[in-house]
Parts: C-alpha cells; structure tokens; sequence
C-alpha cells in the first residue's frame, strides 16, 4: 500500500468509527470515546485523531500545506528506558 492509499483507508475507517463515537490515535493506535480524543476535522473529513494520554506527554502542531495538513509532534520530556538484567536460563545438558 502507498501512503496515500493508507491514509485514504485510515480516513475512511475513522469516519466510521467516529460515527459510532470510537476513535483510534494516529500516535499508539489505542481506540477510545471520541469525548478523549482530540480531532481534526478538513472539509467535513477526519484527517487527525490523539487520545487524551498521547496529547498530555507531545506537544503537537499542525500546519496547513497546500496538499493538506502537516502535523509535527514532540515528545515533551526525554523517554527513560529502564533496563533489567535478563533471568539466567539453563542450557540442555
């Protein structure tokens, strides 16, 4: 699939899903109400939806261009990965 044929089927997926009052974040791809999730509609068109979680830890922007809408998004604070030592698996005998 080209991008442009799976941003036309997301489109048209979450049109159906937003009828029904259920959205799916373009960021973690979570589905949740549409009273949690921030929407942006162009022409009557879903073109971007966030959840709650995701807007409240990026800082996102979105710009109209002439072939649509840009959206830029970061993260507001750096990702902190913690790491354990893997548990010790005996090998055959």
């Amino acid at each position: 699939m080209t991008p442009e044929q799976l941003q036309r089927a997301w489109v048209l997926q979450a049109q159906a899903d937003a009828e029904r009052g259920v959205l799916e974040c373009r960021m973690c791809r979570r589905r949740g109400p549409l009273e949690e999730t921030t929407t942006l509609w162009r022409n009557g068109l879903l073109v971007f939806a966030l959840c709650d979680r995701c807007a409240a830890s990026h800082d996102v922007v979105f710009s109209p261009t002439p072939a649509g809408v840009e959206v830029r998004v970061r993260r507001r604070r750096p990702v902190e990965l913690v790491t354990q030592e893997a548990p010790h698996v005996p090998g055959p005998r």
